[in-house]
């Protein structure tokens, strides 16, 4: 007798999405759980790689802020040319 399969018909089993979700009845940390122990996380950063994670954010914003000042630098000069004819 051949046993008969939880899964639907083409369903292989794989997880697509994981809906494992924080805040949810049924979430399980497993990730944090098996990362931490007694002490907090199991890897801290030195001081070379917390320099360097942070030197990225800050070009990240720097970057960010000069796209903005150049759009809205544009923006004044073009509407300074327009008004000023």
């Amino acid at each position: 007798m051949k046993k008969k399969s939880r899964l639907p018909e083409g369903d292989d089993g794989k997880v697509i999405a994981k809906m494992d979700v924080e805040g949810m009845p049924w979430y399980i940390d497993r990730l944090h759980r098996d990362d931490q122990g007694p002490s907090g996380p199991a890897y801290q950063m030195n001081k070379k790689e917390s320099r360097a994670y942070m030197w990225g954010a800050v070009a990240a914003a720097l970057l960010v802020v000069a796209v903005f000042s150049v759009f809205f630098a544009a923006v004044i000069l073009l509407a300074l040319y327009l008004f000023n004819r």
